[in-house]
């Protein structure tokens, strides 16, 4: 009996101890699958939100919690490209459309930029693209949900660049709580132009998806950049029906036959989608923040139709150089120089060397020639109307540059490049979109000298800050190559004083600023030839140094350090108890702060 009720004993104790257990692990299980559910019902509810329907929640909502400190939040972004086909007359081709729904909630005065919309549209003598079914409202609380919807005659239409313009509109009626929402389309006839998606920017994004649909005959190399995480859902395959129509000329008869027939195509299917994204953050120095945020990109390497030939498109940086140089606003502009014969030979007279001729060449296009601040890579009139206009682009500018240095028996050569700006070039992405500007690059013996002269105070070797974004492509007649636009130069400030110091505390002495590459470059755009103004303006900003007897050197010569000497009786600077003085040797230019926060 005893060992029964021993045994009993033990078995009720193992029963218990399993049953804590076994509870404690659907605890964690049920928890588990709990986690799992939200997580699975945050994608569900975004994937029910529609144009209109906003909640009580959402315009209640006083500050983000995942980012108190957030002006504004994307609370969704929904974005699909697909191809259709379309008539234009008798005939039908492929174009592509894009849609687009977002959905932001304002919540401090810092956010009302995000109510301001720029629609980006490409046009060519090829055709342009279009937008449609353009909604857009604001929605506030006050008892009540109250909309305004944006109206027509506050959309506009503006010209960014030649092959550029841009749908731009402010939502009305923005207040701090207040909820934007946005859809349209816009349908591409450029294939190459699909559509890319951001999943990141500077207020924090709640949801963000991007679906694709794209037939088989187009093969896009997608490129996905940035740090947080993008997910994809497994790829899915529909077959598709695509009409075609098109009318055979070839016979010259005025009633020629209307053709029609079905392309049937399987497209791929993917969705992207990202969950609870992190604003991005700025800091000093970086590159364009397109370098770094979230995002997919396409870019077309081929296409080609059922029984049809094989386009290539762009596949390689050879072909980009082939574009470039047989372009008539490129290449072509190059061999149109026969007004330089009549204006070089003055110009280069005194030239002993190849070097002196490059310089004065170089300082005749950069003292005649204004930039009109145009970011192009391609000429808009010819470089003889540069020259008699003393104007022009970035392209005009130093492709005129190119053509006097040739004319003069310098080996010179056009580098394409993207600004800091507009993103750094992907090298295995071969294109002429991604590049906006050129530069001259002049080889003397066995040393490349990278010029810019639509900066007038940029002298040979430096190129203004704009330009250095990693690597640029050297186009010549017969190839191409990489390269490097990080420079040598450095950006210095050097200070030497020779001060005493007298019984009442006071420096007494002389201080000689010297500023050296691109702080030289930065204090002349300062100073920019009114060196008055400037002497103001030092004497103001440093009261307590009583300023005298200024003195400026190597201001025109851009090739030396600018010297800037002075007279000066510093007061309040030196601390003085008892036996021991106290002073800080450094007078300018101290560093306050760390810049780099991150």
């Amino acid at each position: 009996m005893w060992f029964q009720t021993a045994q009993q004993t033990r078995l009720k104790y193992y029963n218990h101890t399993l049953t804590k257990q076994t509870m404690n692990n659907l605890i964690k299980i049920t928890f588990s699958l709990l986690l799992i559910l939200l997580a699975g019902n945050s994608k569900a509810d975004n994937e029910k939100i529609k144009f209109g329907k906003v909640s009580a929640e959402e315009l209640e909502m006083k500050v983000y919690e995942k980012d108190t400190s957030a002006a504004a939040v994307i609370l969704y972004d929904s974005g699909a490209s697909y191809f259709e086909t379309e008539a234009k007359n008798d005939d039908t081709d492929f174009v592509c459309k894009f849609e687009r729904h977002v959905r932001i909630k304002i919540l401090k005065p810092e956010g009302f930029d995000f109510a301001t919309f720029k629609i980006p549209l490409y046009h060519s003598t090829n055709g342009e693209e279009k937008i449609g079914a353009l909604k857009a409202r604001t929605y506030n609380l006050d008892e009540k949900i109250l909309i305004d919807k944006l109206e027509k005659n506050s959309i506009f239409k503006e010209e960014t660049t030649p092959n550029w313009n841009r749908i731009k509109f402010t939502m009305p009626n923005i207040k701090v709580g207040s909820v934007i929402e946005i859809k349209y389309q816009i349908s591409s006839p450029f294939k190459q132009n699909f559509r890319a998606w951001q999943f990141q920017y500077s207020i924090p994004v709640v949801y963000s998806k991007y679906n694709t649909r794209i037939p088989s005959y187009f093969n896009y190399q997608i490129t996905t950049k940035g740090y947080y995480p993008i997910k994809k859902l497994d790829e899915k395959s529909r077959p598709e029906n695509f009409l075609i129509r098109y009318r055979d000329n070839s016979t010259g008869n005025v009633d020629s036959k209307v053709h029609q027939y079905t392309l049937t195509p399987n497209s791929n299917i993917n969705e992207y989608y990202a969950e609870n994204i992190p604003s991005f953050k700025k800091e000093s120095y970086m590159l364009a923040e397109e370098n770094y945020l979230s995002c997919i990109e396409f870019e077309l390497q081929s296409y080609k139709y059922d029984y049809g030939v094989l386009h290539n498109f762009t596949s390689t940086w050879e072909d980009v150089q082939d574009k470039l140089i047989k372009s008539d606003n490129f290449g072509g502009v190059l061999k149109k120089d026969g007004f330089i014969k009549d204006i070089l030979p003055e110009l280069i007279a005194d030239a002993k060397s190849e070097e002196e001729k490059t310089v004065l060449i170089f300082q005749a296009v950069q003292n005649n020639i204004k930039w009109n601040e145009k970011y192009r890579l391609f000429c808009e009139k010819s470089l003889r109307a540069t020259w008699k206009e003393k104007s022009g682009n970035t392209a005009e500018v130093n492709l005129l540059l190119i053509a006097m240095l040739r004319s003069a028996g310098i080996n010179a050569d056009p580098v394409v490049l993207s600004t800091r700006q507009n993103g750094i070039i992907h090298p295995s992405h071969p294109t002429i979109t991604q590049m906006n500007y050129v530069i001259a690059c002049a080889k003397i013996g066995d040393k490349n000298y990278l010029m810019d002269a639509t900066d007038p105070y940029c002298p040979i070797g430096i190129l203004p800050f704009r330009c250095l974004n990693d690597k640029g492509r050297l186009i010549t007649e017969t190839n191409s190559e990489w390269i490097n636009l990080e420079t040598n130069k450095g950006s210095k400030c050097a200070i030497m004083s020779t001060l005493s110091l007298t019984e009442e505390g006071t420096l007494k002495g002389k201080v000689t600023e010297a500023f050296y590459d691109y702080e030289g470059v930065d204090i002349r755009k300062t100073i920019s030839n009114n060196t008055d103004g400037y002497t103001e303006k030092l004497k103001s900003d440093y009261e307590d140094w009583n300023i005298s007897e200024i003195e400026y050197k190597n201001l025109e010569d851009k090739n030396k350090p600018l010297k800037i000497s002075y007279s000066t009786e510093i007061e309040n600077l030196v601390n003085m108890e008892g036996e021991r003085i106290y002073l800080n040797p450094i007078l300018k230019n101290k560093t306050h702060e760390n810049p780099f926060k991150l």
